[in-house]
């Protein structure tokens, strides 16, 4: 296993309506990219960042973490396990309770919402990595647009490398849309099949597969 820390949360919400979570290992040689929900990179982002006001009542992940402190259960720590069908993550949340140690299944960012609230490590197993990690852009920390778009370029060179994942490449590509902002405005097509890959990043099938469909109109009356 590789231990991870949240290196970013970015851009933020509104310059871009589809957060990206930035994993890096210790070393900071490589990144794992996660396109997230809003309310999801505020529950990571609000851990992470000192100048985030707090929400004035618990969130779901405030609310969990108190229930496994009631119990007297703790996160030892919380693993990326799998990258399944090149497109999602599976997750797990590994407790100990009663000197009893247990597996809960989870999604990426409420494991590492909990842990970050938990003070509980965060791991990536190796071939997960090796199939969707890539180098950590040197610019990543500088300030300025320009920053940004090269840290994205280096994303974008890599992403076309065999067996990566198309996620992470969709990450870049929009990543450097709403850098640039140039781009012409999207079609009504293009826009659903951004929604779909959304969709399917942050585990919301109903909404994916009601996407697919929206996209299968589109083309046929293209």
């Amino acid at each position: 296993m590789i231990r991870l820390k949240v290196y970013d949360v970015g851009p933020p919400y509104p310059l871009h309506a589809t957060p990206v979570l930035w994993l890096a290992d210790e070393q900071e040689e490589q990144v794992l990219i996660l396109l997230i929900g809003i309310a999801e990179a505020f529950a990571i982002k609000s851990q992470i960042d000192a100048g985030e006001e707090a929400p004035p009542r618990p969130m779901t992940h405030d609310l969990l973490n108190s229930v496994f402190d009631h119990f007297d259960a703790e996160i030892e720590f919380v693993l990326i396990s799998e990258l399944r069908e090149q497109q999602f993550y599976i997750a797990e949340i590994h407790v100990k309770a009663n000197g009893q140690s247990m597996t809960i299944d989870s999604r990426p960012t409420d494991a590492i919402a909990l842990a970050l609230r938990a003070d509980a490590p965060i791991y990536v197993e190796e071939e997960v990595m090796r199939a969707a990690g890539k180098r950590m852009p040197k610019s990543k920390d500088e300030n300025g647009e320009d920053a940004l778009a090269a840290s994205i370029e280096e994303l974008e060179a890599e992403a076309g490398e065999e067996g990566k994942v198309p996620a992470a490449q969709v990450a870049a590509e929009e990543l450097m849309e709403s850098v640039e902002f140039k781009r012409q405005p999207r079609t009504p097509l293009e826009t659903a099949r951004q929604k779909l890959q959304a969709a399917i990043d942050e585990e919301r099938y109903e909404d994916a597969a009601r996407l697919r469909d929206e996209i299968n109109r589109l083309e046929q009356s293209a």
